[in-house]
């Protein structure tokens, strides 16, 4: 089963548009943050929710810098830069998190994607 989701994923990925792609990556770090807030809530005094913490604002900080270091600035003009910006905000709170276990800084960075990634979903969607 596990050999047949990954091929499927990975036809997804090769199949996808740029935009697609963005969207996955939002997706992705928006369910890591939203498990990073569960086990912050149930307690990192269980070693489980202490790995599970720190994994998931790994991936969404390898996310987030992957998607910082992709940004166009001579095509994407003021827009790339105000991305680079927020991109760079939310990289800065999330290694608070990290010291400081803020579930609000959390609650705020999964609300900021997901602002984000609607942005996304509308230019995919020809919405403007």
């Amino acid at each position: 089963m596990y050999k047949f989701a990954e091929s499927y994923l990975q036809t997804q990925i090769n199949n996808a548009s740029p935009v697609d792609l963005i969207l996955m990556l939002y997706n992705k770090a928006i369910g890591c943050l939203k498990l990073s807030k569960k086990s912050i809530e149930e307690g990192l005094e269980h070693y489980e929710n202490l790995k599970r913490k720190v994994e998931n604002l790994d991936k969404t900080l390898e996310i987030l810098f992957y998607l910082k270091n992709c940004l166009n600035f001579e095509k994407g003009g003021e827009i790339a830069r105000n991305l680079h910006e927020i991109y760079s905000i939310l990289i800065n709170e999330l290694f608070k998190v990290k010291i400081n276990n803020d579930i609000e800084i959390l609650k705020k960075s999964i609300e900021t994607l997901e602002i984000l990634k609607k942005g996304w979903e509308n230019i995919k969607n020809g919405v403007s």
